[in-house]
């Protein structure tokens, strides 16, 4: 008869299988075949923690009381494939609560996996070990085959194999992490008399040392790596070099800014100003003004203060205040503004705007989560000195807010925190794929602030209603406004109704563990483009941009000048591309 130790491995492997296939099933986003295995990966993790765990647990109770809940592993398991199916087929509104069922399905394949390595490795019976062991094999490929036909990407066989290849390929990965840590407390121990007292002290001390130099070593690796990510922020691009000759933006020869510490996006945003030009052919109109574009690099000052007074010198010295609106941009990890966003509205206001952003970070959205509180306090401080400013001069300038993905998070924190009891500090606001988690987005929201997922859904609210001063577009399948750590033990609210909306797979579920790896997969996926390619999907904004500015912003906008922005802006991202593809001249 096995050991416990055996029957907890075997019990972990098939709970972990059986947990794999699940992550072949439909989530929001396609996928490749490698992060298909890493999804598959991390849910054999699930799986087998889940498994071995369950295992140690009966073993510590009475052989005699453990038998028989092991007997009826099998009929919980039909059934909770009964009530699965059940649940997508037939009427959904009579269908098993999807948490429930996601538990109960998780729930009971790890009984199964108990119930079969026990029958496995404790029988003497060969018929009976095969019998299981065939079992396991047929519906974990009868379910792998459910999951791939439940999807609209039809993967290969190719793609099965390679996504299995590399799912084991990470599991390989962490148990040698772990046998690591194992030896790292049982070298020490050795040298400790045998059934000593300090010798568990000192294969405990010994295991949390090997996990402390894991993880120094990790953490310099990863700072290696966002050095250089960082560091990227300050090269200098071939079609990017030399400094703007309009005095009207940040970085010219006029501009008390060093063109040099805008970084890569700031320099990238202020060299495209939409000319006068531009307007009299786009929008057939003549130019109100010329366009202004302030922008603050992180290296621009060396403390948040310095950066805010940077930005409102050049607010003045710019004469931004005379325009008629003045878009305070919240940027994203790296600094980016969205130059699709910012040239809509200076085509649409016949140049009478203004475009203010302040630099945080140079790192990309997924490794700044970090920043965002300095992010935005940096913002609630810019708000804070551009209304002073507007009341002290005078102006009848409007301050509107714009923030997409993490700048859209960061956005909304620091206008809340600039605001009083008595509203929001800005006249109005664009928030484009706000990540979940957003206060400001759950009260407004909350408060009857409608969610737009594309331009038909808000040309049919305005047929009835006035554009609302705050306007939330977040794609019902875009994973960044979906995913949240919870996902791994909680179903989200949007997975407990049967019309996700436009884009999602209807046959998408929760499962615990599952969900969490391909959420995280799909957040990483979420905004995959082609330059001039402007699709509605997923983080994908740009082809839903120019609707959306025109009525936040309350732009008057006729149908062919909308068709002529749209070719426009199409265009200049396939110039801008071009130009970004020269290269750069040299890395700080």
């Amino acid at each position: 008869m096995a050991g416990p130790k055996a029957r907890a491995a075997l019990s972990g492997t098939v709970a972990g299988v059986r947990m794999a296939t699940k992550a072949y099933e439909p989530s929001l986003m396609p996928r490749t075949a490698i992060d298909q295995g890493l999804i598959v990966g991390g849910s054999f993790l699930s799986g087998f923690l889940a498994g071995a765990t369950t295992s140690l647990t009966f073993e510590i109770l009475p052989r005699r009381a453990t038998t028989p809940l092991l007997r009826i592993a099998g009929v919980v398991a039909t059934g909770s494939r009964t009530a699965r199916s059940l649940s997508v087929g037939g009427d959904k509104t009579e269908a098993m609560d999807p948490a429930t069922a996601g538990w109960l399905d998780f729930g009971s394949e790890v009984l199964t996996a108990v119930a079969l390595s026990r029958l496995i490795l404790d029988t003497d019976s060969a018929l009976a070990r095969t019998g299981a062991l065939a079992t396991l094999g047929v519906t974990t490929a009868a379910d792998t085959g459910a999951a791939i036909a439940a999807r609209t990407d039809e993967p290969d066989a190719k793609y099965i194999a390679t996504s299995a290849g590399v799912g084991l390929v990470a599991n390989a990965a962490v148990a040698a992490l772990a046998t690591g840590i194992r030896v790292g407390g049982w070298l020490p121990a050795r040298a400790t008399r045998p059934r000593s007292v300090a010798r568990a002290g000192v294969s405990i001390v010994g295991s949390l040392a090997t996990v402390g130099a894991i993880a120094y070593g990790t953490r310099m690796a990863l700072g290696r790596v966002t050095g250089k990510i960082a560091a990227g922020n300050r090269a200098t691009e071939i079609a990017f070099a030399e400094v703007p000759a309009s005095p009207n933006v940040s970085g010219s020869s006029e501009s008390t800014i060093p063109y040099e510490s805008l970084g890569v996006q700031g320099r990238r945003l202020v060299s495209d100003v939409v000319s006068g030009a531009d307007i009299v052919e786009i929008m057939g109109e003549t130019p109100i003004a010329a366009p202004i574009r302030v922008y603050v690099g992180v290296d621009s000052a060396n403390s948040d203060e310095a950066l805010i007074d940077a930005a409102l010198d050049e607010i003045h010295r710019t004469g931004a205040l005379d325009r008629s609106i003045i878009i305070a941009a919240s940027p994203a990890g790296t600094g980016y503004v969205n130059y699709i966003t910012v040239e809509a509205a200076e085509l649409m206001s016949k140049g009478d705007c203004a475009t203010v952003a302040v630099q945080y970070g140079s790192l990309p959205s997924m490794l700044s989560m970090n920043k965002v509180q300095k992010a935005s306090h940096l913002y609630a401080m810019l708000l804070k000195g551009i209304r002073s400013a507007i009341a002290e001069s005078g102006s009848t300038a409007q301050l509107v807010a714009y923030g997409e993905s993490l700048g859209a998070l960061a956005g909304q924190a620091g206008t809340e925190a600039a605001s009083t009891d008595d509203g929001l500090i800005v006249d109005r606001a664009l928030w484009v794929g706000t990540p979940n988690g957003s206060p400001l987005f759950e009260k407004l929201t909350g408060a009857g602030a409608p969610v737009f997922d594309h331009p038909t859904d808000l040309a049919s609210y305005l047929e009835d209603n006035d554009a609302p001063p705050y306007v939330f577009l977040n794609h019902d399948n875009d994973p960044v406004t979906k995913f949240s750590l919870d996902d791994a033990y909680r179903i989200p609210d949007w997975l407990t109704v049967p019309d996700r909306g436009r884009g999602t797979n209807p046959n998408q579920r929760w499962l615990p563990g599952v969900a969490f790896f391909q959420g995280l997969i799909d957040t990483k996926n979420a905004a995959t483009v082609i330059p001039g390619q402007f699709f509605s999907t997923g983080h994908d904004y740009r082809a839903d941009l120019a609707s959306f500015v025109a009525a936040a912003y309350g732009f008057s906008v006729t149908d062919d000048q909308m068709a002529r922005i749209e070719a426009r802006l199409r265009e200049s991202e396939i110039r801008r591309s071009d130009r970004i593809a020269l290269g750069k001249i040299h890395s700080a």
